[in-house]
């Protein structure tokens, strides 16, 4: 497969970058793929993924504030742009607009979030869910909103060259580092006077967050109706595993059908297993798990 394609589409004078996997040939039986990437990531980030599902029609959404979507001039209102329901809007769109037709819904990190939020919410518009290590229940059942911006606003970087955010990158992503993310690097972070700095900024950050902490897995989960599997990792800080395992218990009592599967890994699943990844896409969104009454 060769490298992905970018297409362009404009929403309410958005302009929501994606990048593109099409199979050569004859196209195969199961739905196109639509992937969400997560908090401070960008469209290339699935990179790995996509050379592991040849012969699958892929779409990368770059969300807003991320990658090449949204950048000045086309960029969304900070008061309500970066609204869970403009994301859920976006991704609707994209299905729409590329004509991807119950595409199988992937996301990671925040994006799983977003994933689980456009299942829950218009369940007709997927065929089925993969949640990627994401929070399974609600931000607001293990933290306060003063305790969640501490915790998960972190300084962002500022880089004086490109070698050294590739550095960070390379500190970031140990264990699963190779030269081939370097263009998910690239394209997260943007010139600002003589530095470089992520395109998230900090402002647009904290309002994706508000969205992400408001956000009810709870209540959404039981509204799943096709395959769902969520695919935690166990690598990280032993509170946050913690707080993953309470979540998997809770989602095997509000929604029994929805799948876990751990991995062993940090919270980057799909850069540290990506061909297990696209195994667990393959099988969830194959004719017969789609099918109704499967």
């Amino acid at each position: 497969m060769s490298e992905p394609a970018d297409g362009w589409l404009e929403r309410g004078g958005v302009s929501l970058h994606y990048v593109e996997w099409k199979p050569e040939g004859e196209a195969r039986g199961e739905p196109p793929v639509l992937l969400l990437h997560g908090l401070s990531s960008n469209a290339r980030y699935w990179d790995r993924l996509g050379r592991q599902m040849q012969g699958r029609h892929l779409v990368a959404l770059d969300q807003r504030g991320h990658g090449l979507t949204g950048r000045p001039p086309h960029a969304p209102d900070l008061a309500s742009g970066y609204s869970m329901d403009q994301l859920i809007e976006d991704a609707a769109f994209v299905i729409g607009e590329l004509g991807l037709q119950r595409p199988a819904l992937v996301g990671h990190s925040w994006g799983a979030t977003v994933a689980l939020e456009l299942v829950g919410n218009r369940p007709a518009l997927a065929s089925c869910l993969v949640f990627i290590d994401g929070p399974v229940q609600s931000a607001a059942n293990m933290f306060s909103w003063e305790d969640a911006q501490r915790f998960m606003q972190p300084a962002l970087p500022r880089f004086k060259d490109f070698d050294q955010a590739l550095a960070q990158s390379q500190r970031d992503f140990v264990g699963a580092w190779a030269d081939d993310l370097e263009p998910f690097v690239r394209a997260r972070v943007v010139e600002d006077g003589d530095a470089l700095v992520l395109t998230l900024t900090a402002r647009v950050r904290l309002a994706l967050l508000r969205g992400l902490y408001d956000s009810q897995p709870d209540v959404l989960w039981p509204r799943i109706e096709g395959p769902a599997v969520a695919l935690l990792a166990r690598g990280g800080p032993s509170m946050i595993t913690g707080w993953k395992e309470r979540g998997a218990a809770l989602l095997a009592t509000l929604a029994p059908d929805v799948e876990v599967r751990w991995f062993d890994t940090p919270h980057d699943i799909p850069l540290f297993a990506p061909a297990e990844v696209a195994a667990e896409i393959e099988r969830v969104s194959s004719p017969a798990a789609t099918s109704p009454g499967s």
